[in-house]
């Protein structure tokens, strides 16, 4: 059903806090038909709550997607770390779950995905700096990722947050090939390319 014959996001939970209800009704009305058309009455109407109540909140519809941006930045991390158990599993295996747990979260829904890797810098210096601060935060948790893994025995390579940035980057122009990918074979094949890259960076020799 489309987002603005849907009085509310189904199954919505109304005693969320209003900011996540609002967050919540953006990635709807994204999901349903992009950051550009998306109006702030549909967010309003999608979270169950008023144009009022919105502004209360957020000055803007991107200040509003600024903050999706953020949430769905944590959880994309809380995935890659669900993906992982440092020491239980060989390297190799470690960073293509990984690859792979990076790459389904921002596929899961293309439309989300889409704004998450690309509208964020369409919309001027405000999401350049939350995209840079999102670069640095996900640049930090592999660092800490390769730590736990020294920890646990394996072999890496100590990277500067510099050189962790730029893995980072090499893994979000990937995630814009998946975002197009066709099917799940051509999602595969780029998991492997991203899980060779990331190998060649990190492991040591």
């Amino acid at each position: 059903m489309s987002s603005s014959s849907t009085t509310a996001v189904p199954g919505l939970d109304r005693t969320r806090p209003v900011r996540e209800r609002l967050e919540a009704g953006l990635a709807a009305a994204v999901a349903d038909k992009g950051l550009a058309a998306t109006t702030i009455a549909d967010v309003a109407r999608l979270a169950g709550t008023s144009k009022r109540t919105f502004y209360e909140h957020f000055d803007d519809k991107e200040e509003c997607f600024l903050a999706l941006y953020r949430t769905r930045s944590g959880e994309l991390m809380d995935a890659v770390d669900a993906a992982l158990s440092p020491g239980a599993t060989p390297a190799t295996v470690q960073l293509q779950d990984a690859a792979r747990a990076f790459l389904t979260y921002v596929t899961e829904d293309r439309a989300l995905g889409r704004a998450h890797v690309v509208d964020v810098q369409t919309i001027g210096e405000r999401g350049v700096a939350a995209r840079q601060e999102v670069v640095d935060r996900h640049a930090d948790t592999l660092l800490r990722m390769l730590d736990q893994a020294r920890e646990a025995g394996t072999a890496v390579r100590r990277l500067s947050h510099l050189e962790a940035v730029c893995v980072v980057g090499g893994l979000n122009e990937v995630a814009l090939r998946a975002l197009e990918a066709p099917d799940d074979a051509a999602l595969d094949e780029l998991v492997e390319s991203a899980t060779r890259f990331m190998q060649a960076v990190v492991l040591a020799d």
